[in-house]
């Protein structure tokens, strides 16, 4: 016969009331030699009452999504730096002009460039943001550009690059067969019978987005600003030459704004082998 015992049965030990405020805080507070992830902005923009012009921009969170911004859109234009991202507590603070002479690397880019002919501005983000930080840094990011042009056929692109066995199928099994596929998710004021819906699927629940690209969305989603999220789901963590051709090709037949200022893969071979030329491990597989 089995018996249900209750808490106080078990244990007559005074029991430590655990703050979970505490407790977040503790995981998600940096080392004490660092500040909060946010971006330095060039002189002439640190303004806070300063709203940078924007028609078009494109957001990349990842090794994937960064390198794709740099072969096929860096690489081709004369893009200025106009912030940085930073979480050093030293007193050393390098210039702008510094920072640009630095050897690309996507294990440690986090800048903001803008192409000012055409207002399109570019954020390339790769370093991990605590939880602390994701919604300040977001309010930061939709505060300082002025996204009043933008539509809802000229939205927020947002790529993003995840491990495909993070991806549930329908059957409830973990994705192991594909090595490489584009899922979305956009905001509801973006058409139902848009482009990207007839070009790829949307991520299926139990699926989601998460860290800094879901608090980038629901802050622009909050504030009636059209959002599309582009999740790259691959097998292995390093920079895929084919993720790059695949995103390249899903933009070039889904994007009006963008199109123009991404050159075509088989364009890129010079930046994809200076890519690769500045990376320690085995960024292709």
């Amino acid at each position: 016969m089995s018996t249900l015992y209750g808490y106080g049965d078990v244990t007559s030990e005074e029991v430590e009331t655990i703050d979970s405020d505490e407790e977040d805080q503790k995981r998600s507070s940096r080392d004490s030699d660092k500040l909060p992830f946010s971006i330095t902005w060039r002189d002439d923009l640190k303004n806070d009452e300063m709203k940078i012009p924007c028609s078009c921009l494109l957001i990349t969170l990842g090794a994937t999504a960064s390198a794709f911004a740099f072969t096929h859109i860096l690489c081709n234009y004369d893009m200025e730096l106009i912030g940085y991202g930073t979480d050093d507590n030293s007193n050393e603070t390098k210039t702008f002009d510094q920072i640009k002479m630095q050897q690309y690397s996507t294990q440690s880019v986090d800048r903001v460039y803008r192409l000012a002919s055409s207002s399109l501005v570019l954020v390339q983000l790769n370093s991990p943001i605590k939880s602390d930080r994701l919604w300040p840094f977001s309010e930061e990011i939709l505060n300082k550009f002025n996204l009043s042009n933008l539509s809802p056929t000229n939205p927020v692109y947002i790529i993003q690059s995840r491990l495909s066995m993070d991806y549930v199928t329908v059957s409830g099994e973990l994705e192991s067969k594909s090595s490489l596929f584009i899922r979305y998710v956009k905001s509801s004021i973006i058409p139902t019978d848009d482009k990207i819906t007839q070009t790829i699927k949307p991520i299926e629940p139990p699926n989601a987005i998460r860290g800094l690209s879901a608090a980038l969305f629901t802050k622009l989603h909050q504030a009636n600003i059209p959002v599309l999220v582009l999740v790259v789901y691959q097998r292995h963590s390093s920079v895929n030459a084919d993720a790059l051709k695949l995103l390249q090709r899903i933009l070039d037949r889904t994007s009006t704004t963008l199109k123009p200022y991404i050159q075509l893969t088989d364009k890129t071979n010079k930046q994809l082998i200076r890519l690769a030329a500045t990376q320690t491990s085995n960024m292709y597989s």
